[in-house]
């Protein structure tokens, strides 16, 4: 959240591309590679085809299509940035907006100027560097510790395997959880010597 905010105020032009990144855990050559036609608007998702690095398009790491659930705010944003776009292809005589979402003079952005802009974001925030790759993992061990299933991110995170996902996130699953056991026994035990009102079992 602080590096977001930051980042609007500082350059609200690359806002949007951190959001996506946080909100959806997308690679970054993948959330630069994003065009207009891969959000799907009335579902709320996007379809990642793609990735953009070292100037030019390639598949996805795994080679396969995937879609990624938009939230709010990152549907809202998107709405406002096309809006946007859609205005500066009038305002420049052009019939339609330029078909990248994340783009620079009407060209894919680099991963070297947005990873510029993050190291001057996390200075202004004064917290240590971290790859950029780290939003991702943010994503998934927010989803995680929400409750979400394995199963789910990984879909979202586009891992070859579910093995893959477990090894880099399983140990955040709760390792615990007496509540959920007990519902499992057969018949309450009584506490020796405990009792209450109307002398119910106590359960352990």
């Amino acid at each position: 959240a602080l590096i977001l905010e930051t980042c609007r105020k500082m350059r609200l032009d690359f806002y949007p591309i951190f959001l996506t990144a946080f909100r959806t855990g997308m690679r970054i050559g993948e959330v630069l590679a994003l065009r207009w036609d891969d959000v799907n608007w009335r579902n709320r998702y996007i379809l990642v085809q793609r990735s953009f690095r070292n100037s030019r398009l390639t598949p996805t790491k795994n080679g396969k299509t995937r879609k990624v659930d938009i939230s709010d705010q990152l549907y809202f944003a998107l709405k406002r940035l096309s809006a946007q776009r859609k205005e500066e292809a009038l305002k420049d005589g052009l019939g339609e907006p330029v078909s990248i979402i994340f783009h620079t003079k009407g060209d894919h952005t680099s991963q070297n100027s947005v990873r510029n802009i993050w190291r001057r974001l996390l200075t202004k925030c004064e917290l240590n560097y971290r790859k950029l790759h780290t939003s991702r993992h943010t994503f998934a061990s927010m989803l995680i510790s929400n409750g979400e299933s394995l199963a789910y991110v990984k879909e979202l995170l586009g891992h070859h395997s579910i093995q893959i996902t477990v090894d880099v996130y399983g140990h955040l699953l709760p390792t615990e959880n007496r509540a959920a056991v007990n519902a499992l026994d057969d018949t309450p035990i009584r506490t020796p010597g405990a009792t209450t009102q109307k002398d119910k079992a106590v359960t352990l």
